[in-house]
């Protein structure tokens, strides 16, 4: 039984001296992102919510447990339709896209709970998010069958909470694989504050 426990606490502090080398980190991931606008529920005609969404980390662990992390995200875009509030007279829309897009740069706490060479990570932040609106809108003339075209473009950066959870699993001394996910809300100045989330699948390297 002596032997049991010393051999366990020596496997705990080998697994927690693992932990401790390589406080800093680089990783990078890439995946997809998912855009919650209500304006989808009740639009005519479909949204496509989902692109490529990419991110960047950098981050320093103070304790296996407790660090840092600042990161960029790149949301992608969301696509739904353009719509023209005020048409003129005598006139029929015709569809056509508008998107937006969502960036930003976050500073975050982040928690991890070592498990072996698998960690479970959370985290939660501020950032400075970027929304971007680009709308598109066209409508045809109903006598003529003249079409006449509309664009507008509207950006804004605010502060947001962001915040996510993931996985890591150490491949080797210093190369991690993760998976994350991540949320956050965005404005653009001309809708309603909305919802965004990302996946992703990257690597990561300690040093």
């Amino acid at each position: 039984m002596r032997k049991a426990v010393i051999g366990l606490a020596l496997a705990m502090a080998a697994a927690s001296a693992g932990a401790q080398d390589g406080k800093g980190y680089l990783a990078a991931g890439v995946g997809v992102s998912k855009y919650g606008i209500d304006f989808c529920d009740t639009a005519p005609s479909s949204c496509d919510d989902s692109d490529f969404a990419w991110n960047f980390r950098a981050g320093y662990h103070f304790f296996p447990w407790l660090g840092v992390e600042g990161s960029f995200l790149s949301f992608g875009a969301g696509t739904l339709p353009g719509v023209l509030l005020n048409p003129p007279a005598n006139t029929v829309s015709i569809p056509t896209d508008s998107d937006v897009r969502t960036s930003g740069f976050v500073a975050s706490v982040v928690g991890r709970v070592p498990l072996g060479p698998v960690s479970v990570v959370g985290r939660v932040g501020w950032g400075a998010i970027t929304g971007t609106f680009r709308g598109n809108a066209a409508v045809q003339d109903l006598t003529t069958g003249a079409i006449q075209y509309f664009s507008a473009q509207n950006r804004e950066t605010t502060g947001q909470l962001v915040y996510g959870v993931g996985l890591t699993f150490d491949f080797g001394k210093s190369w991690v694989a993760r998976v994350d996910w991540d949320r956050t809300s965005a404005e653009d100045g001309r809708n309603p504050k909305y919802d965004v989330d990302m996946i992703t699948a990257g690597v990561g390297y300690r040093f």
